[in-house]
């Protein structure tokens, strides 16, 4: 409760400056006007369009200020609930540090990719989100397709599941929303391990690489449980987990989606994104204005199997004959919130690319 009070009031003090500015605001604007009348009729006109700019670039200062309050309130049972900076609501755990932290501390998760994500969709798009966690982008995508468009939104956490739940309720969005607790593959029907850290549930994953449960009784990091996550020495190690496992059903985006014509596939499955587009194809096909947004690794090509290499393989190759290409996003914004993308990869840059988000467009769009 601490932590989500602590931003609320640094967001409500925020706010309270930015309408101290905006009332100094408009005390000057008499001042300024008041110069304006003495003197000959061109002083008067240069006096009236220098105070004009003056007006407008305060007022530009208020609203940009204004674009960059968030607010945190506590629901209780470790829930807060933000507004982000883009204008939504997300319902987020206090006890996860990787999604959660980007949403309570600045209002905003990825910039990179929610600018993305802003840039790609419109009023009565249909939105797919794979990986879909608290629901960060199944807001977004939501507000902006309005209720024209629709949003389909996957998880196949059901702890995670449950908040995202919430999400789309406190979102206002659920009239627009299907939601599957599912682990979205190449086929439908399938039972598969699944493992997640709660302190890190982003990194949700199917067991790909064998199974990942700890024998911990509380997985929360507590001072029982962080020996778990230290090495001899007493010093934490960012990459070991209190693992938690369950069995989860899969479902193929061609057998939920019917005849949809998508607009923006997003997937974020922690290395499973070649199977989620094998079990999409139909729908990838029928979607002649697909952009695909996805999350890649060459550190999971590397140590995958040869099974997984194939799939990967397989994807770039349909990817190809759909007329796709597919680039880098980079982590970074600029001031005006602009982002850049890598030129079109080859197939041996694709596979050799750092860990990040990549877009898939077809040449003609």
């Amino acid at each position: 409760m601490e932590l989500c009070f602590s931003f609320l009031c640094r967001s409500s003090m925020g706010m309270i400056a930015v309408y101290q500015r905006a009332l100094s605001a408009i005390r000057n604007v008499k001042a300024i006007l008041g110069g304006v009348q003495k003197g000959s009729d061109v002083e008067l006109e240069q006096k009236y369009k220098a105070s004009i700019g003056e007006i407008e670039r305060k007022l530009s200062d208020i609203f940009s200020r204004l674009n960059d309050i968030h607010v945190v309130s506590y629901l209780g049972r470790d829930l807060c609930l933000v507004k982000t900076r883009w204008g939504g609501h997300v319902v987020v755990p206090a006890y996860n540090v990787d999604v959660a932290v980007g949403i309570i501390r600045d209002g905003i998760h990825e910039p990179w990719t929610t600018r993305l994500v802003r840039e790609s969709l419109k009023f009565g798009d249909v939105y797919v989100n794979v990986g879909a966690n608290f629901g960060y982008y199944t807001s977004l995508g939501g507000i902006i397709v309005g209720d024209e468009g629709r949003v389909f939104s996957f998880e196949a956490n059901p702890t995670v599941f449950a908040v995202l739940l919430k999400t789309i309720m406190y979102a206002g969005i659920p009239n627009r929303t299907t939601a599957f607790n599912r682990a979205v593959y190449s086929t439908t029907g399938s039972t598969m391990g699944f493992s997640f850290d709660y302190q890190f549930a982003g990194g949700g994953h199917l067991e790909f690489f064998g199974r990942e449960s700890s024998d911990i009784l509380d997985t929360f990091w507590s001072a029982a449980t962080i020996p778990h996550v230290l090495d001899d020495n007493g010093k934490w190690i960012p990459s070991k987990g209190i693992m938690n496992s369950f069995e989860t059903r899969t479902v193929a985006l061609d057998d939920v989606l019917g005849d949809a014509k998508v607009n923006l596939l997003h997937c974020d499955v922690e290395s499973a994104e070649p199977y989620v587009i094998h079990g999409a194809r139909r729908t990838i096909r029928n979607s002649p204005h697909l952009r695909i947004i996805f999350e890649w690794s060459s550190y999971n090509f590397n140590v995958g199997s040869d099974e997984y290499r194939s799939m990967v393989k397989g994807m770039w190759d349909f990817l190809t004959e759909e007329g796709f290409f597919i680039r880098r996003l980079f982590p970074m914004t600029h001031p005006d919130g602009a982002i850049d993308l890598s030129p079109k990869l080859s197939y041996a840059e694709f596979i050799a690319g750092e860990h990040g988000d990549y877009l898939a467009t077809r040449h003609d769009h």
